[in-house]
């Protein structure tokens, strides 16, 4: 779920202003959810499991718009081995530069919290060594008994680094992407089914590993068939939305086959859709809130919790409005983190370690 402001095509100026937009819409989704769970504990009191659920399929958007920046944005590279060994650890270390650093800092503000005022988390201990495997982005569990990290919406950020490095390595051997990323995962999807007892294979080998693959193949396609009208992309779309939020698949339903393949419908009729979304009013505000999809998806799990507490000493019941007002101040927290904290650290990292412009290679993206 990193943070990619200037998705871009092989020409690196161009972004795709509707992937953009999906990408704030995602972050939103996961909003929206864990304020409802925030509603349910503190203000309906009905408990920690009763929310809207669906919310979470943001996730699977994050996912298959991961996997397709990574296919265009390495769409261009070189042929030679040692060429491509370089081209891998520049690769790498732009996706390490893109999610650690502001990671970092919102677990350690997380850590900081738990420490100082540890009666206003339910989740209040820090344990050393499981700390360290969260900022490592190793599975672990934690000491309240959950396969999370100490700041929890990062366990999406393993998923993404464990794309991230087996991406890198079949960049390195100039394999197949598609194919060499289908191996690695469905190897560890085997094992984790027939090697118990191992916390990493176990949280690893889930399905919706494969919806980085969707991406990969939403990119292929969307290479293959650029010139499809708007008109049908705004179809797929629809039918893509209509299959992931219209049936109730509920817990049970395997992620992949419903939210992953209908997210990877959503993604590539948006990219279809593009001729009429980047002349959109308002396409350049919304593109930016793309932008600062990482930094709202890192900080609303501090926003969210003290906005609905807030609104709850001030009164306020209605749950749709609670939803609304802590939504527009999650937006604004995460714009502000964007700005002032993401994309200075960001330009900050590149100057430190991309100093030398004979670095780069065509086709890396951002």
């Amino acid at each position: 779920m990193s943070s990619d402001g200037g998705l871009q095509r092989q020409q690196a100026t161009q972004q795709f202003t509707g992937v953009q937009i999906l990408r704030f819409a995602a972050a939103m989704l996961v909003v929206v959810m864990h304020i409802t769970q925030a509603i349910s504990i503190h203000v309906s009191g009905t408990g920690p499991t009763r929310y809207w659920t669906d919310g979470s399929a943001g996730v699977d958007i994050f996912f298959v718009i991961s996997g397709f920046v990574m296919a265009m944005s390495t769409s261009a590279l070189p042929s030679d081995a040692a060429a491509r060994m370089g081209a891998a650890w520049i690769f790498m270390r732009r996706r390490l530069l893109r999610i650690a650093p502001l990671y970092w800092f919102y677990t350690l503000l997380k850590v900081a919290l738990l420490l100082a005022l540890p009666t206003l988390a339910s989740r209040a201990s820090v344990e050393p060594g499981h700390l360290t495997a969260s900022l490592l982005f190793i599975p672990a569990v934690s000491p309240w008994g959950l396969v999370l990290p100490t700041l929890p919406v990062g366990w999406t950020l393993n998923f993404e680094m464990l794309f991230y490095a087996i991406f890198a390595a079949a960049i390195a051997l100039g394999a197949p992407r598609i194919r060499f990323c289908l191996l690695i995962f469905l190897l560890i999807y085997t094992a984790g089914r027939y090697i118990p007892g191992s916390v990493v294979l176990d949280f690893y080998a889930q399905t919706i590993v494969f919806e980085f693959i969707l991406g990969i193949c939403v990119a292929y396609a969307f290479l293959r068939l650029r010139h499809v009208s708007p008109g049908v992309g705004l179809i797929v779309m629809v039918i893509g939305v209509a299959f992931m939020f219209v049936p109730d698949w509920g817990r049970s339903a395997d992620r992949f086959a419903t939210w992953g393949c209908g997210a990877a419908l959503v993604v590539l009729g948006s990219l279809w859709l593009e001729p009429w979304t980047s002349r959109a009013p308002l396409a350049s505000r919304l593109s930016f809130l793309g932008d600062a999809s990482y930094s709202i998806y890192l900080s609303h799990t501090f926003v969210v919790p003290a906005g609905v507490l807030a609104l709850k000493k001030m009164g306020m019941q209605d749950s749709l409005a609670i939803v609304l007002a802590v939504g527009m101040a999650v937006v604004v927290a995460g714009c502000i983190s964007y700005v002032w904290l993401e994309r200075p650290m960001t330009a900050f990292f590149k100057r430190a370690f991309f100093k030398n412009p004979g670095l780069s290679y065509q086709g890396t993206g951002k």
